[in-house]
């Protein structure tokens, strides 16, 4: 499945995040990780593990247009992506800082690197918003 198709699927499902199928896997196209910053905080930490076979990980984020996304990521070798609340997506590979040009809920995903070495193990993912 690409990345686009995988973020495609996850954006059709987030909005049922909420009551999701208890069968679902978390952080997967069909049950995202809804991503709520603490109050009077504009960044968050989240963590993870690649592994074979497993669609993981996709966060839901909801922001404002004109706010500036950026994302840092550490662990192993991973592709990035975004699909914007109008299903167009960047990816793989997104750039570490982007305006952000809708409302509304973006998808963004982590997956494992097929061609790296070494391309499964835990990660943390560092997501500001402003």
């Amino acid at each position: 499945m690409s990345f686009r198709t995988l973020c495609i699927a996850a954006l059709a499902l987030a909005v049922p995040v909420a009551n999701a199928d208890a069968a679902c896997s978390r952080g997967s196209p069909a049950c995202p990780v809804q991503v709520l910053f603490a109050p009077g905080t504009d960044n968050i930490t989240l963590t993870g593990v690649l592994t074979p076979g497993r669609d993981c990980c996709v966060y839901a984020l909801r922001a404002r247009a004109g706010q500036m996304l950026s994302w840092r990521l550490s662990g192993p070798p991973a592709q990035t992506g975004i699909l914007y609340p109008n299903q167009q997506g960047v990816g793989p590979g997104v750039p570490t800082a982007i305006r952000l040009p809708q409302s509304g809920v973006y998808l963004f995903g982590v997956r494992p690197s097929p061609m790296a070495e070494n391309p499964f193990g835990p990660f943390a993912l560092t997501i500001a918003i402003r």
